[in-house]
């Protein structure tokens, strides 16, 4: 369900969108109780990597720089924002859905791009596009989630430990969208590698301040690592679960009650990637969280969402190099009214 709108579009028809995906939500998209955040970032990858060879007239695994020297368009920001009106809780088995997206480039070495997800009866879907900056907003107020990813070209000096940046020579770039400035996820990285988090909790979470945790979780070979043997991007949210479920236990009174964080999808989340690892690294994270005492009320269903914040540094235990940032707002949906008694009840006992 949409909120209603009759304005015309956020801006015209754009004919810079070069995804258009429509398909059936099925397991491999899916968590256990919302749509799969690892499974949304691994598929709008590929997404990405196929619109890139296809308008710069190279197969991603033949891009290289003037030595020979194959090149991988990295990951470094990304922005996934679900508004209330149409939380991943709501997407469900057999849905039919459209992810519609962009692609421009700032220089020879930076991609950039939004994507927009869609149901599949939504006119708007053939009319609205992708936002931009200016139109973000709008969007989201529509009811429409939105995703950002910004990526830069690097090789392997030595292995995944060591990685340096370069442009591709032999990619054909006149086809892209050319941006005049770089993505803001740039300064956005900057500004949480000195912080250590991208957004403050909402005012009034508990604890205040949240307490970090510390804890050490070893990357897999088999699973964690892609096709050119780095820690691959969309793995990252199976660590950023590992650590927020660690602080959710952690918080006083045994922690908080588990059906609470078993459910948890994620309303809001900022990541920035500044390294990689070796397969045989462990990843030290530093996690905090705090949770809304009051529950909030999705725009399009009846039941409340309990809502956590959380914030999480990610390093090599090899050499302490920084390996990623992430700040997120997580929900978890309140089936009953002794349930949302429970979660007020809980934050009251956090002080």
């Amino acid at each position: 369900m949409h909120t209603a709108t009759h304005d015309p579009p956020p801006r015209p028809p754009a004919s810079d969108v070069v995804v258009r995906d429509e398909f059936v939500l099925g397991m491999p998209h899916l968590g256990p109780h919302a749509l799969s955040e690892s499974q949304m970032l691994k598929h709008l990858g590929h997404l990405r990597w196929q619109a890139f060879q296809r308008l710069a007239g190279v197969p991603t695994h033949l891009v290289a720089d003037g030595e020979g020297r194959r090149l991988y368009a990295t990951f470094y920001h990304g922005d996934i924002e679900f508004p209330l009106a149409a939380p991943p809780h709501t997407f469900c088995e057999n849905d039919r859905i459209i992810l519609v997206g962009d692609l421009a480039a700032y220089g020879r070495n930076i991609l950039d791009g939004h994507f927009a997800l869609y149901r599949a009866d939504d006119a708007r879907a053939e009319t609205w596009g992708v936002p931009d900056d200016a139109s973000r907003d709008r969007f989201l107020q529509a009811g429409i989630p939105l995703f950002r990813l910004s990526n830069i070209f690097i090789g392997q000096e030595t292995g995944p430990e060591k990685l340096k940046i370069g442009q591709p020579a032999n990619a054909d770039f006149s086809k892209l969208r050319g941006m005049a400035e770089p993505p803001g996820g740039y300064e956005r990285n900057r500004q949480a590698r000195e912080t250590g988090r991208f957004f403050d909790p909402p005012p009034g979470t508990r604890p205040a301040p949240p307490v970090p945790l510390q804890l050490e979780h070893p990357i897999d070979p088999d699973r964690d690592v892609n096709g050119v043997g780095l820690v691959y991007f969309g793995n990252f949210p199976a660590f950023f679960d590992v650590a927020e479920r660690a602080a959710l236990t952690a918080l006083p009174n045994g922690g908080l009650p588990r059906p609470f964080a078993d459910r948890r999808g994620t309303l809001r989340r900022r990541v920035g990637w500044f390294g990689n690892a070796r397969s045989d690294d462990r990843l030290r994270m530093h996690v905090a969280c705090a949770i809304l005492p009051e529950p909030v009320h999705a725009e399009s269903r009846s039941l409340p969402y309990g809502q956590m914040w959380f914030t999480l540094r990610i390093s090599r235990a090899s050499d302490e190099r920084l390996i990623a940032i992430t700040t997120a707002d997580r929900i978890t949906p309140l089936e009953t009214d002794g349930e949302r008694d429970g979660w007020r009840s809980y934050a009251a006992g956090l002080g």
